[in-house]
């Protein structure tokens, strides 16, 4: 680009001169271009702000109704129970009431799946494992589920070794199965798996409603829910699928669905077969559930109602229940009467927190002394530092099965 100026000359004459100005006006151009981007950019950020905003209010309001609803309804069959003087009528309410928290349990623990799987948190931990234990594994927890709704529940399980997080995949694995019986009323749950070159996919067949195409992007949104009612009373929370969405990308193993409206749905995760077959693990000795009398337990715990609720369960289960608000109260009641098993919370708010604190219990009641830790903090790092002290983990809110077959365990190693 050639710019051409001109004047005359003071005793006559015309003078002209050409300059290039190809890189001026390129510069020029390149300026412009760059604040109508900018400006672009900063409407654009600006309107994702206002779009997130709105989002993170109708997520809160979705929250506030979705945890206060089981709980309200707690209430209601507590006060309800309350009024009761006829037995079965009080155990009809109690488990309606273990139900309601049930469901506010699950809705709380998907939320803090997707936070932890959000911001980092979970950090996938590769291994190589049978894929049949896996499905076996998921079909144990379901099948009673299946079986009282009269549903034909089948695992055609694969021998095939797989490298992926087991814990995570599992968790996948289990928001496909429950949704599967969540809607299907009659005929049967299939889990599945098909090799398809380096891969497999593990897949969830069900003859539910099926689900509308129009339906089919949006699912794993959160609080997304199917319109189709759960013909068993569920309520889904919308949170599942979210999930497996999250699990598959942090994994890379793709998800997969297909539905046929009336017929019912598919769904699939893919996973690497693995280079090298892992070992069969040995089967687990059975696990008695009898009477735990004999056995002492101390539980360390600085909350007094949560103290008060141990030694009403445990004591009921034949248990010698010590418990301790402090950690000096504890160590006080190891060295007077030495207990069979630890039980201690990890936020003592004291001068050691739950690992420190059974650390200094074993000090006293042997390096070996049963023990585990309870906790409502589900990070990877607490797991690992407590796995490194030979310490299981209980996450809260601890289900009543769980301690019972760990203290059944104890009772049998301790010979009490």
């Amino acid at each position: 680009m050639i710019e051409m100026r001109g004047q005359p000359l003071p005793g006559g004459g015309y003078v002209t001169t050409y300059s290039d100005i190809t890189d001026y006006k390129r510069a020029e151009q390149a300026l412009r271009e760059s604040n109508e981007t900018l400006e672009q950019r900063v409407e654009q950020r600006t309107r994702e702000a206002a779009e997130a905003n709105l989002s993170k209010t109708r997520f809160l309001a979705a929250i506030s109704h979705d945890v206060l609803q089981p709980i309200n309804a707690a209430r209601l069959f507590t006060s309800a129970l309350r009024d009761s003087d006829e037995t079965a009528e009080q155990r009809r309410l109690a488990e309606r009431v273990d139900a309601s928290l049930r469901d506010a349990e699950e809705l709380l623990d998907g939320l803090l799946d997707i936070s932890r799987l959000d911001a980092g948190s979970l950090k996938p931990e590769l291994t190589v494992f049978r894929l049949d234990e896996l499905m076996a594994s998921v079909a144990a927890q379901y099948a009673p589920l299946a079986a009282a709704r009269g549903l034909r529940f089948r695992v055609h399980a694969s021998r095939l070794s797989i490298r992926s997080d087991r814990r995570l995949l599992r968790r996948a694995l289990q928001n496909f199965v429950a949704n599967a019986l969540r809607y299907t009323k009659e005929g049967r749950v299939v889990i599945g798996a098909r090799r398809r070159g380096g891969g497999v996919d593990i897949e969830v067949w069900d003859s539910g409603p099926g689900i509308p195409p129009h339906h089919l992007a949006q699912i794993f949104e959160e609080f997304r829910r199917f319109e189709q009612p759960s013909p068993w009373g569920e309520r889904g929370l919308g949170l599942g699928l979210s999930i497996c969405q999250r699990v598959s990308r942090m994994l890379d193993h793709p998800i997969s669905v297909r539905s046929w409206p009336g017929r019912g749905s598919v769904f699939a995760i893919r996973v690497p077969v693995a280079d090298t077959p892992a070992p069969a693990k040995p089967p687990r000795a059975p696990v008695a559930h009898g009477d735990l009398s004999g056995l002492k337990v101390l539980c360390l715990d600085n909350d007094r109602e949560i103290l008060d609720g141990m030694e009403a369960l445990l004591g009921r289960w034949g248990v010698d229940v010590r418990v301790a608000e402090t950690v000096a109260a504890a160590l006080a009641q190891a060295r007077a009467d030495r207990p069979d098993v630890l039980v201690a919370d990890y936020h003592l708010h004291d001068e050691l927190d739950g690992l420190g604190a059974l650390q200094a219990l074993r000090e006293v009641c042997g390096a070996h002394t049963p023990a585990v830790l309870v906790t409502a903090d589900g990070s990877d790092t607490l797991k690992r530092a407590a796995r490194d002290l030979g310490l299981p983990v209980l996450t809260k809110p601890v289900k009543p099965a769980s301690l019972r077959a760990f203290l059944a365990a104890q009772q049998r190693r301790v010979g009490v």
